[in-house]
């Protein structure tokens, strides 16, 4: 899988990632339009991270442990904002 995308349930605004490398093990996937990343942390499972590894969005029905991201319902926080977003693998 090279690509994964994140759609916002709320207007259908979409962000996308690509392969990029490994990151502890497992594919890691860049944000096309932004230093973000998707990636399996050490102890936490899949989530979006800044290349630190500061959390800023996770699976929500689905631990994240598996060896790719987890399809479905992802939640994000930013600030005082909080969004759903639907997440599919994209080839």
């Amino acid at each position: 899988m090279t690509r994964v995308k994140f759609i916002r349930q709320l207007d259908g605004l979409t962000y996308e990632f690509v392969r990029e490398g490994w990151a502890y093990g497992y594919p890691s996937y860049k944000r096309i339009d932004h230093d973000l990343w998707c990636r399996r942390l050490p102890d936490f499972g899949w989530s979006i991270c800044t290349d630190s590894g500061e959390v800023v969005s996770r699976p929500f029905d689905d631990p994240g442990q598996g060896n790719l991201p987890p399809e479905g319902a992802w939640v994000s926080r930013k600030h005082e904002r909080s969004y759903v977003y639907t997440m599919l693998h994209h080839s």
